[in-house]
């Protein structure tokens, strides 16, 4: 059977009423992101691209604390049923918003840092704060939990040692403590709440329960928060340096690296191995990610994933690279021929190469990896180097098996597009930039390795 022919008659899902849709976005084209993140596993494990600030580790771990008070004074205990961290979350949501919007304040509004949410919160303080839930509709505020800053980070306070109690991802433990401790004296009485930071649950001399009562469960939690933290938006001393997230291009040693690099680069397996890949990154001689691919594979080449990593690298980014050539010629057009954007002049090296990397990637070894069927129907989808049969190949790749929403897709003889047009996407990568980063800010490393410095890789989940 063709490939064509394999792909047409892939079962598909066809809904026949209406639906509430699951928000998607745009990445994954080639539906190789579980792959990738096996490979990420590999080098970089318990970490994500999300994970890519470490003073965020510390304003969250500050969160946890301070919002561990409120919840208590609520009646709230346990976090065993979803239910449980659900009202749990919702007292800590309040202030990932009041960090961002402390930090659009303080900055003035100026971009180049982790926020997300700030387009959303933008409005709501040029407003005088008016509205509830930060100018947010209840179903935006609800998403937050997966969009935001804890959304993101949450892997780190579940996964890193004894960040929380049992790992539950909610329930402070002692590193957790040490750095809403750091922070808390670093906000100063000029910024901080008016009482302590760990108050007992039936302290109602600092947190009153009947105040938090009344709103607990109610979707009023940030009413409480923003009467009770009245504070949030004044500067500190050196408030930039030791209290806001870090710009994206900042790779200096943070103020509390020496609690950080315990538990990001400490004694454990896979901060062990976060801590060797760091440090081979920073000998590489690499000029660009593919070279710095293929050393590494060479460094750890007892790790069978590891192993493979250069050739699944070039076979993905050969794709993605297809992927923005068509994308490019979409530009300024409602549709375009598959014939017109094959006619292109760069058509021919980019399809070269896609193919060059399928044939590569199926003439070696593949090892036992989970999701490597997925590299291999990609490759093997590839049956020629021509222009038109490669780019048609491909657009019918993305159309079945792409995750996400789908860029564009062929009808007929026109290409039509589904998304936005956006030249220029994130490829597949695997957490180099965020460790690297976080070594750099840990003190691991003496700065961003050069491979890394200019480009980094985009988190999960963009800031909005």
């Amino acid at each position: 059977m063709s490939n064509d022919a394999q792909l047409a008659s892939a079962p598909r899902l066809l809904f026949t009423a209406p639906w509430e849709p699951v928000i998607i976005r745009r990445g994954d084209a080639l539906g190789l992101r579980a792959l990738a993140d096996q490979f990420a596993d590999a080098i970089a494990p318990d970490l994500s691209n999300r994970v890519r600030d470490g003073r965020w580790v510390t304003i969250l771990a500050w969160c946890l604390v301070r919002s561990q008070g409120a919840f208590h004074a609520s009646g709230g205990c346990e976090v065993a049923t979803r239910v449980q961290q659900q009202k749990r979350y919702a007292w800590l949501l309040p202030l990932e918003l009041m960090w961002v919007a402390r930090t659009l304040i303080l900055t003035e509004y100026k971009t180049g840092r982790s926020l997300a949410g700030r387009q959303r919160l933008r409005p709501w303080l040029e407003d005088d704060r008016r509205e509830e839930r930060f100018g947010m509709s209840a179903e935006q505020f609800r998403a937050y939990r997966q969009t935001g800053i804890y959304g993101g980070y949450r892997l780190a306070f579940r996964k890193w040692p004894k960040m929380t109690v049992g790992g539950d991802g909610w329930t402070p433990d002692k590193p957790t403590n040490e750095l809403a401790e750091w922070l808390d004296e670093k906000l100063g009485r000029t910024a901080r709440p008016g009482w302590s930071l760990h108050v007992a649950a039936n302290d109602e001399g600092q947190i009153s329960s009947r105040s938090v009562k009344r709103r607990s469960g109610k979707e009023k939690e940030d009413e409480w928060w923003l009467k009770n933290w009245p504070r949030f938006d004044h500067p500190s001393r050196d408030y930039d340096v030791n209290t806001l997230p870090r710009l994206v291009d900042d790779f200096k040693k943070l103020p509390e690296a020496h609690l950080l690099a315990p538990l990001i680069f400490g004694n454990d397996a896979n901060g062990k191995r976060r801590l060797a890949v760091a440090r081979k990154i920073a000998r590489s001689s690499a000029a660009d990610h593919q070279q710095l691919c293929e050393q590494l594979a060479k460094e750890f080449s007892d790790d069978q994933t590891i192993a493979l990593l250069p050739r699944f690298s070039r076979l993905a980014d050969a794709g993605m690279a297809a992927m923005d050539f068509i994308a490019g010629a979409l530009q300024g057009h409602r549709s375009i021929t598959l014939a017109d954007v094959a006619a292109r002049s760069a058509a021919i090296q980019i399809c070269r190469e896609l193919k060059d990397a399928a044939a590569h990637w199926l003439s070696g070894p593949k090892g036992q990896v989970r999701h490597i069927d997925t590299a291999n129907r990609f490759a093997k989808a590839i049956p020629s180097a021509r222009p038109a049969k490669c780019l048609r190949a491909l657009l019918r790749y993305h159309e079945v098996y792409g995750g996400g929403l789908r860029w564009f897709v062929l009808r007929d003889s026109l290409i039509e597009p589904r998304t936005p047009p956006s030249v220029g996407s994130s490829r597949y990568r695997f957490r180099l930039w965020s460790l690297c980063r976080l070594a750099a800010q840990c003190g691991v490393l003496r700065t961003m390795p050069a491979v890394l410095r200019d480009v980094p890789e985009p988190a999960e989940e963009e800031d909005r």
